[in-house]
């Protein structure tokens, strides 16, 4: 079933798919176990079939293995070591990370918090930030960013460490846009922390995801908050923005920071400013390094000398 064409490799859609998975988190410098190469395949397989075709792999001399990690063979088994680390640094930071993800899901306007990025799968580098993904009420999104931004300047001096507030959609606009393998993992990952309920209903209509990662269902619960937080004085701010005074401020808020970015960010075009600061009523997304399409290169990169089998 495989051929060696040209330096091209040909492999079976299995074969491929195991390929692409760890392909995509070699780009994180991430090795993978077994089990996490079932949830990120990108056809529907079994563990067995899974360990079958990791040691096929190896024999092509396409991946390695080292302690139950699995990896490309080009990269340096020194990503395990740094793996550990950062799950080891995560698991000594899981208390404050909770405390301020619990003060995020306080704020006013904010309907549901969900921990995104490298945390997300149980990660932080030395020098990473918390990422927060958020759900708000309609029509108050910009508000509730402007919210959580001034209190970051303002009381935690600027600092993301914990506090890193970069994508926010609100409950009336919960589908995801950009379907590709980034989006489909970040959804997939995410650590919902309030409203199981909305969380649900978000998983729901992004269900596209599926077909990005069909064997991975469940989502880990472990920072979930089942008793809705009481927001005490933000509830009185929430209380008393609440009508379309709260509305006119938030299109004020939605004007001046749009604005700002156009300004900050010349180089961006049309296309790209969409895609990576994309501003509209109902969503506040900043990614202004364009991670995302970095990745999906760094990833395609990987498997240009790959070819799939036809069935």
């Amino acid at each position: 079933m495989i051929a060696v064409e040209t330096e091209t490799i040909t492999l079976t859609e299995e074969q491929f798919s195991v390929f692409s998975c760890i392909s995509y988190f070699d780009v994180f410098k991430y090795p993978l176990k077994p089990a996490q190469v079932l949830e990120f395949a990108n056809v529907k397989i079994s563990q067995a079939h899974v360990n079958l075709v990791l040691n096929q792999l190896i024999e092509l001399k396409l991946i390695a293995e080292l302690n139950g990690y699995y990896f490309l063979d080009k990269s340096t088994p020194e990503y395990i070591n740094k793996r550990s680390d950062s799950e080891k640094r995560f698991s000594k930071k899981q208390k404050i990370i909770k405390r301020f993800a619990g003060l995020v899901s306080r704020f006013p306007f904010v309907e549901t918090v969900c921990i995104s990025g490298s945390c997300s799968k149980g990660l932080l580098d030395e020098d990473g930030d918390v990422d927060y993904f958020i759900i708000t009420s309609p029509n108050k999104l910009w508000l509730c960013r402007t919210l959580l931004i001034a209190f970051k300047k303002i009381f935690l001096f600027n600092s993301k460490k914990y506090f890193c507030i970069n994508y926010l959609v609100d409950s009336n606009n919960l589908t995801i846009p950009d379907q590709n393998p980034f989006v489909a993992a970040e959804i997939k990952t995410l650590l919902p922390v309030s409203n199981k309920a909305l969380f649900e209903q978000f998983l729901a209509a992004n269900n596209w995801t599926g077909n990005f990662y069909p064997n991975k269902f469940n989502y880990d619960s472990s920072f979930l908050k089942e008793k809705k937080s009481k927001k005490y004085f933000f509830g009185f701010i929430e209380f008393l923005f609440s009508g379309k005074a709260g509305e006119r401020l938030d299109k004020k808020c939605f004007e001046i920071t749009l604005s700002s970015w156009q300004k900050k960010f010349p180089n961006f075009n049309k296309e790209d400013f969409d895609l990576n600061l994309r501003s509209r009523k109902n969503v506040s997304k900043h990614h202004p390094r364009g991670y995302q399409q970095k990745v999906l290169t760094e990833l395609n990169t990987r498997l240009e000398k790959i070819k799939v089998l036809a069935a």
